[in-house]
């Protein structure tokens, strides 16, 4: 069986199928060994073990499995089971991207330009290209907006608004929420608010908590009450799971981002919840500005964030400045 259908099988039978995936990784079938080490990575099923999901990973890269490759890679770049190596990173994920693996690539790519070597550059871009081109995979989106990121910033080729305006869209459309929020972004910023408005919407509704937490900062620090709406609307969704942080965070906010009355209604019937979980009143709300306490939720990367995402209040700017 395939990778693919060992993991239809988990769905359809999960009970059995963690028990079948387990006794034939032990066999020494490849494609039940990358399921079984992520079933342990993730703790899906089995008790979370990094280190044991590492020891599979590295048995099916030994038998030259692309997948275990790129894991091992993936396990040394992260830290699962083992201490972090960027160096053994990056050479799996060069055996991995030699023979075509679209993760591969990506990795590949992204570790060279984290070492900040402009010389890498050029490596990176063809990369992202190749990968890019080769499907509509998530690994194929992700390569799309890095390679619109690289044209739009002038990154080993010269600056290509167009160019990244093209892979932008193209992601976008296919579901990607970073390539749909960078594509408002530039929208945004020509002058084009109601198409910006409709990406900005897709991105907030239809992703996850992780990337809503990454935005919301951003579009609540701008002038504009459209765009603070969308960073409403982010924490909003967060603040659904009743996490006492969330709920205040999303409360404060309503209040001081002149939000609509059925905003602060909503924030009011969270906090109102029952809960015996210390959540806090929220109405006590810091004095400092949104962009300030936010910040130190969320962490200093979304600081730096924020302060590179107001460059575009600049009316010269046609290009946005999201995540790679």
């Amino acid at each position: 069986m395939t990778k693919a259908q060992l993991r239809d099988l988990l769905v359809s039978n999960p009970h059995d199928a963690t028990q079948w995936i387990k006794a034939a990784a032990e066999a020494d079938i490849i494609p039940a060994q990358i399921v079984w080490g992520q079933l342990l990575l993730d703790g899906t099923r089995v008790a979370r073990d990094p280190a044991a999901a590492f020891v599979w990973f590295e048995r099916a890269a030994q038998s030259g499995d692309l997948d275990g490759q790129n894991m091992v890679g993936r396990c040394y770049e992260q830290g699962w089971g083992v201490e972090p190596d960027p160096k053994l990173a990056t050479k799996f994920f060069e055996l991995a991207a030699a023979a075509g693996h679209i993760w591969g690539q990506v990795n590949l790519a992204q570790m060279l330009m984290r070492g900040g070597n402009p010389a890498d550059r050029p490596r990176s871009f063809e990369l992202f290209r190749a990968a890019a081109e080769g499907g509509t995979s998530k690994a194929n989106l992700k390569a799309m907006n890095s390679l619109a990121r690289f044209l739009e910033e002038g990154w080993a080729v010269p600056v290509n608004p167009r160019g990244a305006l093209y892979w932008y869209s193209r992601a976008a459309a296919l579901g990607d929420h970073w390539a749909q929020y960078n594509l408002a972004t530039i929208l945004h910023a020509g002058g084009d608010l109601a198409a910006a408005d409709v990406w900005l919407e897709r991105a907030v509704s239809g992703s996850d908590d992780g990337f809503r937490r990454r935005i919301a900062p951003l579009l609540l620090a701008r002038g504009e009450p459209a765009l603070r709406r969308h960073g409403l609307e982010a924490l909003r969704r967060i603040a659904a799971s009743g996490s006492p942080a969330d709920v205040q965070a999303y409360a404060c906010a309503a209040s001081e981002a002149a939000a609509a009355p059925s905003d602060l209604e909503d924030a009011r019937r969270l906090s109102e919840l029952p809960a015996t979980d210390g959540r806090p009143d929220w109405r006590i709300c810091p004095q400092a500005s949104i962009g300030r306490r936010l910040a130190g939720y969320l962490g200093d990367r979304i600081a730096a964030m924020s302060r590179r995402i107001a460059r575009l209040s600049n009316s010269t700017s046609s290009c946005s400045k999201g995540a790679l």
